[in-house]
C-alpha cells in the first residue's frame, strides 16, 4: 500500500478526531451494503402474507420487539464495517476476503439470530409477545441449547472477522499514516469486539454444559445481557487511560 500523502489527507473530512478516508463508497462496500440490506428484508415480520383483519394485524405486531433486536443486531455489525470503511478506505486483498466472509456469515446466521431474538422476547415477557417457536416449530426443549450454541459460533466468528478488518488497518498504521488517536479507537474497537466473542463463547460452554437442563440452559442466554454493563465498563476504562496518557504527554 502507498503512503498517503498530504494532499489527501488535506482533502479529507475529519470526525470525531478521524480522518475519513474512505468516505466515498467503494465496491466492495456497496456491495456489503446490499448484503446486509437483504438480511434485513429476511428479517421482516411478514413477507409473505399480508393481515386480512385486526386481529392477524396485532398477531404479527407481537414479532415487533424480536425484529428490532435482530435488526440492531446485524445492524450493530453492518455500523461496524461501514464505520470501518469511511475511516480507513481500505481495498487489498484481505479486505476483500474479509468482507466477502462477513456477507457469507450474516446471509448464514440471519435466521438464527431472528430466533435468537424471538426466543428472548418471548421467555423476558413470560409469553405475552413474540411467536412460541418452541411449541409451533417442533423445538425440544433440550434443544434450545444448540440454538444457543449455533448462534454463539456465528456471533464469534462475525466478531473475529470484525477484529481482523481492524488488526488489518492497524497493520498500515504507516501507510494509512493513522494517528495515535486513530490507533487507540482501532485497538479500543477490537477490545469491544472481543468482549462480544468471549460472552458468545462463554454461553455456548454454558449452553453444551447444560444442554440437558432445560430449567438451567436459559443461563446462556442470560449471559449476553452482561454486554450492558460490560462494553460501556470497557470504553469507560480504556477512554480514561487514554486521556492519562495524552495528560502524561502534554506535561512531558
Amino acid at each position: 500500500m502507498n503512503r498517503l500523502t498530504d494532499d489527501y489527507l488535506a482533502s479529507c473530512r475529519v470526525e470525531d478526531g478521524k480522518i475519513l478516508r474512505g468516505e466515498n463508497m467503494s465496491r466492495i462496500e456497496t456491495f456489503v451494503d446490499a448484503a446486509f440490506a437483504f438480511a434485513f428484508t429476511m428479517l421482516v415480520i411478514s413477507i409473505d402474507q399480508i393481515p386480512t383483519n385486526p386481529e392477524e394485524l396485532l398477531t404479527l405486531s407481537r414479532d415487533i420487539p424480536a425484529f428490532l433486536i435482530s435488526a440492531l443486531t446485524i445492524g450493530a455489525v453492518w455500523a461496524t464495517h461501514a464505520g470501518w470503511s469511511r475511516n480507513y478506505g481500505m481495498q487489498d486483498p484481505i479486505t476483500l476476503y474479509l468482507s466477502l466472509g462477513l456477507v457469507m456469515l450474516v446471509l448464514i446466521f440471519v435466521y438464527p439470530i431472528k430466533l435468537m431474538a424471538q426466543a428472548t422476547v418471548l421467555y423476558s415477557s413470560g409469553g405475552a409477545l413474540g411467536t412460541d417457536i418452541f411449541s409451533q416449530g417442533g423445538w425440544s426443549e433440550n434443544q434450545v441449547a444448540i440454538l444457543f450454541i449455533y448462534f454463539g459460533l456465528g456471533l464469534i466468528a462475525l466478531s473475529a472477522i470484525l477484529v481482523a478488518l481492524y488488526c488489518n488497518a492497524l497493520r498500515y498504521r504507516e501507510p494509512l499514516r493513522l494517528s495515535t488517536f486513530e490507533v487507540f479507537a482501532s485497538k479500543r474497537a477490537c477490545v469491544t469486539w472481543l468482549i462480544v466473542a468471549l460472552t458468545a463463547a462463554l454461553s455456548c460452554l454454558v449452553a453444551f454444559v447444560f444442554i440437558d437442563n432445560p430449567n438451567l440452559v436459559v443461563t446462556a442466554g442470560n449471559i449476553y445481557f452482561s454486554l450492558v454493563v460490560s462494553l460501556p465498563l470497557s470504553n469507560r476504562i480504556l477512554d480514561k487511560r487514554w486521556q492519562a496518557n495524552a495528560q502524561s504527554s502534554i506535561e512531558e
